[in-house]
């Protein structure tokens, strides 16, 4: 009998652990979708506070304006989403996202980010980063 329990328990938690990954990744990609769609000051809000600062400093000026002259590509649907602990990736069709959890939610880290090339090797190059 205590096995059945320790096997029931143990079902159940892998159940939860892989609903609680696909509820962190739709969350990740709702906060992407977000930053995408948004207008510059709107999306400076879903900025992470390091890259916000940054994006500012090396601009020589406020955060909408800064994201305005960046140009980030329009965004396109969401490809896919991966979470790891804080972390996540956020693949649209024409740019990748990277966020980070914050008490307030997803916040995104990188934006603009594309590889020259399709190798899963080579890292990205981002348009906006902290």
């Amino acid at each position: 009998m205590a096995w059945k329990l320790i096997a029931a328990l143990g079902v159940a938690a892998l159940a939860l652990t892989a609903c609680s990954a696909d509820a962190r990744e739709a969350q990740a990609a709702d906060a992407g979708r977000a930053f995408v769609a948004a207008e510059p000051a709107e999306a400076c809000a879903l900025l992470a506070p390091k890259t916000r600062k940054k994006l500012e400093k090396e601009s020589g000026t406020d955060c909408a304006t800064a994201l305005q002259e960046v140009g980030l590509p329009a965004g396109g649907d969401v490809e896919g989403a991966e979470v790891a602990v804080e972390s996540a990736q956020v693949r649209l069709a024409d740019q990748t996202i990277f966020l980070a959890r914050f008490p307030e939610g997803w916040l995104v880290t990188a934006a603009g980010c594309q590889r020259e090339d399709e190798d899963p090797a080579q890292p990205y190059d981002c348009e906006v980063e902290s």
